[in-house]
């Protein structure tokens, strides 16, 4: 019969049989044990708790062994036998040792045996304990045979026999945590009785050491079974401690919070994780899971975070998933899952993997140099802004940064990275809240505005060209650039409810934006659409128009308003193609700009004025335009000696015009290149002055020898008095004359207007009030005299188409 099931890994400390094997004779007649190896192989915590079991009931047995101590004095008191006075003596004292030992160790032992930290500390234990039980049990068992054989002992056999019963019956259950004590007490009980039997004799005595060996065998089944069930709920108690702390140690050094609930909303488990997240300062174990949400983990949760709808995730009966930002800026990821018996809610921070897929979804939605939304992202803001539009509807932007390829070439990818994000910056802080920028790609951006009235909109652009206009100090390096602009109107320019139409409406009116010159803005319309293809036309056949001769030049007069004779000619190209006819240069040259041919228009330009100069007088001096391009892209400074060599034109009769525009981008380079253009003997003249991006510094960082000033201003001019635009033409004057500059007047058409600008004290005037360009057939020596002797206009007032 199997006594023991086989023992844990965790509890064994040797290979050696844990289990009684069957077996027969004497041996297995006085083994107590249901163990066959002894219990000190146990590990530690089992083997402490048989032995301490010993002890828990000390107080207790202290008063039953204070009962056969009373039974001792009673005998020595009434005893006549000398022998039997002795055993009484000797059980007193065996009572009193007993008492004295077990409560002793029971103080060393303590409650739990904590205090016994090795086997061989529990093993003194085990032996005291075994010293004093048989001592008693001797004694005892001195006391019976001198009753039960001495004729004295008459008197106290019945009493004698019953304290031995108790004895006997009380021994496995009492001390079945140490076998070997109970079969020590019993053995030599058993084996008085039977000497006493044996010394009376007769059948009697031996019927009753028949029925004292039976007794023997029952009190060592007894013990056996006791110590079995004792060692088994120990083993249990070990296993399920030792499954507990692996369990402990699993929820502790997992990386999840965890909490179990019952169904009444009970806290039943919180791992450490758990605690230290929410900063748990008393155990949450009992505890409503409500009341932790109320005093641990709400005051813990964003504004935005409800603490009610915390609490009824936790309440809920299913599966479910949340997320929820902590006010220190943490996300965590809640996951409920039910068990038959409540739910096991976990919590992980998942803020680090929240910020990484919130970069992954930046760097697919935004862009890496500006961190605006890219075209992906935008094209789903379009999208979406179209399906919500009402009434009012929305407008479309699209900007293109003028100039910035030429710092970007210039300066590197790097500078021109910094360009880009500090532009970016720019248009985001002048749109604000009112729209949504976007970089589309390269140097173009999107602008997606609430605004949809073509005054507010006007404004918002404004404010775009005058921010990505100012200068920019990137790395050491000053730069300007421009914005063009193309708007569009919702639902009014894409009356198909399409994305796609809109961009192409935004998109035509940019490129119109571009071809009306820098820093223009302009709305979409219909006739656009023939405008751009017709731009596109133009721009393949002037690539063939310097080769087929079909660019002239034109020139008009330059007048001294004092003296009224001509000073200077002012170069002007046409251009006359079999298929277009002729095309305004207003049209054609910024086509040239856009597709760098001006580059070697402008050469042109300079050779053939040049050559035309010559024949000219030699107070006559001849001005030509230059082009931003012209400055950026090839060797401007050997173009003009080229063209002043080639021609044998002085060079003191070359005026250059330039338009500030040029001065927005490398300011530097620009006055570089302009010093030496003055060091070679060229005249420099301000073209166009007071006009887009008018800045008094250039005036202070160059000196010019001529300012021309816009014909806006002169055709707006009234009177002497009357008008801003004749105050802002005095101060001009006023500041060419302080700066030693001739001060020009363009776009003069009327006699009035000469008149004014006399009075102004303006040096000179240019306009079709003295001449329309005309060919330098025309503009010849004599008519040149002429025109400066008699004052008289050659030609009707016409609108300047130059």
């Amino acid at each position: 019969m199997e006594l023991l099931p086989a023992l844990p890994a965790s509890c064994q400390k040797s290979g050696r049989p844990q289990r009684v094997e069957p077996s027969s004779g004497m041996i297995d007649m006085f083994k107590f044990s249901s163990r066959s190896t002894p219990d000190r192989d146990l590990d530690l915590p089992v083997y402490r708790a048989l032995i301490v079991s010993l002890f828990q009931g000390a107080a207790r047995n202290a008063a039953n062994v204070f009962a056969y101590a009373l039974f001792a004095a009673f005998m020595i008191v009434r005893a006549g036998d000398p022998a039997i006075k002795a055993s009484g003596a000797l059980l007193m004292m065996a009572s009193f040792l007993r008492i004295a030992i077990e409560m002793s160790c029971r103080g060393e032992v303590g409650g739990d045996g904590a205090r016994l930290r090795t086997a061989e500390a529990v093993e003194v234990k085990e032996r005291r304990y075994i010293v004093a039980n048989g001592l008693f049990a001797l004694a005892l068992a001195l006391v019976q045979w001198c009753v039960l054989v001495l004729p004295g002992g008459e008197p106290f056999r019945l009493i004698t026999l019953a304290g031995v019963l108790v004895f006997l019956i009380s021994a496995p259950g009492r001390a079945c945590g140490s076998p070997r004590a109970v079969a020590l007490q019993t053995t030599l009980i058993n084996a008085s009785f039977c000497a006493a039997m044996l010394a009376t004799g007769g059948e009697t005595s031996y019927f009753a050491i028949l029925l004292s060996l039976a007794v023997f065998r029952h009190q060592r089944d007894s013990t056996r079974a006791l110590h079995q069930t004792m060692l088994t709920m120990l083993l249990a108690q070990r296993a399920a401690e030792d499954l507990a702390n692996r369990f402990d140690t699993a929820l502790n050094n997992m990386a999840r919070g965890l909490v179990m609930l019952d169904r009444d909303g009970r806290v039943r488990v919180v791992n450490q994780i758990f605690a230290t997240m929410f900063s748990l300062t008393a155990p949450a174990g009992e505890r409503r899971v409500a009341d932790v949400i109320a005093e641990s983990i709400g005051p813990m949760l964003n504004a935005d975070e409800s603490p009610e709808a915390m609490a009824a995730f936790f309440a809920g009966e299913d599966g479910a998933e949340r997320q929820a930002r902590l006010a220190d800026g943490r996300i965590l990821a809640f996951s409920r899952q039910p068990m038959p018996q409540g739910s096991v809610i976990t919590v992980a921070d998942v803020t680090a993997e929240y910020e990484t897929e919130q970069n992954i979804q930046r760097m697919a939605r935004f862009d890496p140099v500006t961190g605006l939304p890219n075209r992906a992202h935008f094209a789903e803001r379009l999208a979406a802004a179209i399906t919500a539009a009402g009434a009012d509807g929305f407008s479309l932007l699209a900007v293109d940064l003028d100039r910035f390829k030429e710092v970007n070439d210039a300066y590197g990818h790097h500078v021109g990275d910094l360009l880009l994000a500090e532009a970016a910056a720019r248009m985001r802080a002048v749109v604000d809240r009112l729209g949504l920028v976007a970089r589309f790609g390269g140097d173009e951006f999107m602008v997606l505005l609430d605004a949809a009235q073509r005054s507010a909109i006007g404004q918002i652009c404004a404010g775009l060209v005058r921010a990505v206009s100012a200068p920019y100090e990137l790395e050491g390096k000053s730069v300007r650039i421009g914005a063009s602009l193309g708007a569009a109107l919702f639902p009014e320019n894409a009356p198909d409810r399409k994305a796609a139409t809109l961009l192409q409406a935004a998109d035509m009116a940019l490129y119109d934006a571009k071809g009306s010159g820098r820093g223009a803005v302009k709305f979409f319309v219909e006739d656009m659409a023939l405008a751009v293809r017709r731009r596109r036309q133009l721009g393949a056949a002037l690539r063939d128009a310097l080769g087929h001769g079909q660019l002239t030049l034109a020139y008009q007069p330059i007048v001294d308003i004092r003296t009224r004779r001509v000073t200077a000619v002012e170069a002007l190209l046409r251009w006359r193609h079999p298929k277009f006819g002729a095309v305004s240069p207003s049209e054609f040259i910024p086509i040239a700009e856009e597709t760098g041919s001006i580059v070697e228009i402008g050469a042109f330009v300079l050779n053939r004025a040049c050559r035309d100069a010559t024949n000219w007088p030699a107070h006559v001096r001849v001005a030509v335009n230059l082009s931003a391009l012209q400055f950026e892209r090839g060797d401007l400074e050997a173009t003009v000696r080229r063209a002043l060599a080639e021609s044998g034109l002085p060079a003191e009769r070359l005026e250059l015009e330039i338009t500030e525009t040029i001065l927005i981008g490398n300011h530097a380079e620009v006055m570089a290149k302009l010093n030496r253009l003055t060091a070679l003997g060229a005249q420099i003249a301000l073209d166009d002055f007071g006009t887009g991006y008018s800045s008094l510094s250039y005036l202070n960082d160059f000196t010019f020898n001529k300012v021309k000033v816009d014909q806006s201003f002169v055709r707006d001019m009234k009177t002497v008095g009357g008008s801003k635009a004749a105050s802002i033409i005095r101060a001009v004057n006023a500041i060419g004359a302080d700066l030693n500059m001739t001060v020009v007047a363009e776009g003069v058409e009327s006699a009035e207007q000469l008149q004014a600008l006399s009075a102004l004290g303006v040096d000179g005037a240019q306009g079709y009030y003295f001449s329309a360009p005309a060919p330098a057939e025309e503009i010849g020596v004599l008519l040149l005299k002429e025109l400066a002797e008699t004052r008289t206009p050659l030609a009707p007032e016409r609108q300047r188409t130059a």
